[in-house]
């Protein structure tokens, strides 16, 4: 369920300055911001919004800097931008948007490590072998059983909103950003002939993960930030953290609408046009 936002006076932005497309786009949001009476401020100052532009990279930063305490507002720059709500050509409606209140709040599930380190996840956590370069050997047990162990390249273990990232190329399942639920997949496991029947799970968020391997140590990496080092066993289970994302919709639903337009091709075989506009192609 979605929550309506109230009249937002405050606005930090947070771009890549190193790209030149991005300073124009952030140039002209700034411009509008200020024409419509909403203040620039630094995130010390506790702005109302946060507006990233950029990829879901710099999105997943932000969060990072705040760990859900301000609502986030993407606009897409970057190649997919799944996490992102806005599209370049719609900054121009931004500044309304956030002064009259007309967006809905949605609330997004993270994942977090258990034991002496604490780190958040809002797409997913990496583990593999503390020897960069190296095969992993890892095991998994669920709430303390044991489900399996192999060679691999690592273990993913995903929020539903980092089911569409790393754990989606790894053959995992994607997730409504509505489940209370977490994904576990291995990376490559091998060799190809031992590959096991169920290399990704879902489980609810309540339940715990415990990562096994022989060695001393194990690189752990939240989010695609700095790895850590950690020492098996790396506990994982569900976060009382909540991400904040800022929808133009009232409807939880419109997730699809915002994947496809994301990530569908459409023009390899005019169906989804057609399916929009009812038009048949010519080449259908």
């Amino acid at each position: 369920m979605l929550v309506k936002g109230s009249p937002a006076s405050s606005v930090t932005l947070i771009y890549n300055d190193g790209k030149k497309k991005t300073l124009k786009l952030a140039k002209r949001l700034e411009d509008l911001l200020k024409e419509s009476k909403i203040r620039i401020v630094g995130l010390e100052d506790g702005p109302d919004v946060i507006v990233v532009i950029g990829g879901d990279g710099t999105l997943l930063r932000a969060f990072h800097q705040t760990l859900g305490g301000i609502p986030i507002l993407g606009v897409k720059d970057g190649t997919y931008g799944t996490l992102l709500e806005v599209d370049p050509d719609e900054i121009e409606y931004i500044p309304d948007i956030l002064s009259r209140g007309m967006y809905w709040l949605e609330e997004t599930s993270t994942i977090e490590t258990r034991g002496d380190i604490r780190l958040i996840a809002l797409n997913e956590f990496l583990i593999r072998s503390g020897k960069l370069g190296k095969s992993s050997r890892l095991g998994i047990a669920v709430d303390g059983i044991p489900t399996g162990e192999c060679i691999c390249d690592g273990v993913i273990i995903s929020t539903p909103t980092g089911s569409l990232a790393y754990s989606l190329a790894a053959g995992g399942p994607l997730v409504d950003p509505r489940s209370k639920d977490m994904v576990v997949s291995y990376v490559a496991p091998w060799p190809p002939s031992l590959t096991l029947a169920v290399k990704s799970f879902v489980l609810p968020l309540e339940s715990e993960v415990e990562i096994w391997s022989p060695d001393p140590q194990a690189y752990i990496v939240a989010d695609g930030l700095t790895p850590l080092k950690m020492r098996p066993p790396i506990r994982v289970s569900g976060s009382d953290i909540k991400g904040v994302f800022v929808r133009l919709s009232s409807n939880p639903a419109d997730f699809y609408k915002r994947i496809v337009k994301r990530m569908v091709p459409r023009r390899l075989t005019g169906i989804m046009d057609y399916l929009e506009t009812g038009i048949l192609p010519q080449n259908l």
